[in-house]
């Protein structure tokens, strides 16, 4: 792993060890005995909670697995190299899966199916969402390529609020969300009881299976 790799999951992990940091986006997974980290990166979150519940993570970055694996943040993480849309679990395997902002970058819908499917009955959902703010703001100050990624992000997420839905503009798969297209998405995939709540710098999204 490079230097500048290391260095974003270190920082990742100080951030989420720190209750005070405005920009600390960790959940809250009680007695949850069998936890799910989608989008886990080295495993910050996971060494961060410090469960001592079975905990395992999912990520599309096999270099950032391997490093989490040697214990370099803490302890030795558990993790499988698979995408959200399609978990490596048996139905019913967790009761609390969580995703710190990598939901945005998935097809919404055929995750939010894959994580009430592994989710056991009564399981609870914790997913940490952008604001549009954030594509807007690379839109204002990218170049031609990061606005035209911007613009359609925007769109991607324009029919994400209308629909429930997300669409592949090319090798565009991001969208922004809302929280009438989270409710659209979630329900439809059978959660239940959806919530939201706002932060500094995200909005969080909480469900039962």
């Amino acid at each position: 792993m490079n230097t500048s790799s290391l260095a974003y999951h270190q920082g990742e992990l100080q951030v989420a060890l720190d209750a005070a940091h405005p920009h600390r986006l960790v959940p809250e997974p009680g007695a949850a005995r069998a936890i799910l980290d989608i989008g886990c990166g080295a495993g910050q979150t996971i060494v961060a909670l410090n469960a001592t519940a079975r905990s395992i993570g999912v990520d599309v970055d096999v270099e950032a697995l391997r490093f989490g694996a040697t214990g370099a943040l803490g302890a030795r993480v558990r993790g499988a190299a698979a995408m959200g849309e399609r978990l490596p679990f048996i139905d019913g395997a967790f009761d609390y899966v969580y995703s710190r902002v990598a939901l945005p970058y998935m097809d919404i819908p055929s995750a939010v199916a894959e994580m009430h499917r592994v989710l056991r009955p009564g399981g609870r959902l914790w997913l940490a969402l952008h604001p549009l703010a954030i594509p807007a703001e690379q839109f204002r100050r990218g170049n031609l390529k990061g606005k035209v990624y911007a613009a359609c992000t925007i769109a991607n997420g324009a029919w994400f609020h209308l629909t429930g839905r997300t669409l592949h503009l090319g090798p565009v798969c991001e969208s922004i969300q809302t929280e009438r297209g989270m409710r659209l998405a979630l329900v439809r995939a059978g959660f239940r009881q959806v919530e939201f709540r706002r932060t500094a710098t995200h909005f969080i999204v909480t469900a039962e299976r």
